[in-house]
């Protein structure tokens, strides 16, 4: 789960970087007893273009949540921005090598 939760995040900042024009990005990681949320939020100029959810890094992020049994959410927010936030259920103890 943590290389998938990683690159979500790495693909979520390079998407700021690279479209947003945002000043800004806020990262969040929550450990709930049965879930692991990640948040990525800027303060761009949001989708506001029609075309959410069509590029490719946008797509492998659903793969990857899909893999994990997750779920992804893009909101392009009231105001200009966009959250990605991912949500993945803790299914018991990862082993760690």
């Amino acid at each position: 789960m943590a290389i998938h939760l990683y690159r979500v995040l790495q693909e979520s900042l390079s998407n700021i970087a690279r479209h947003s024009q945002s000043p800004r990005a806020h990262v969040r990681l929550h450990f709930l007893p049965d879930t692991v949320v990640l948040e990525v939020e800027d303060e761009g100029v949001g989708f506001g273009n029609g075309k959410e959810g069509q590029g490719m890094g946008l797509v492998s992020m659903r793969e990857r949540a899909e893999l994990v049994d997750g779920r992804v959410e893009f909101v392009d927010r009231e105001g200009g921005g966009v959250l990605v936030r991912l949500t993945v259920p803790v299914l018991g103890e990862e082993t760690h090598a």
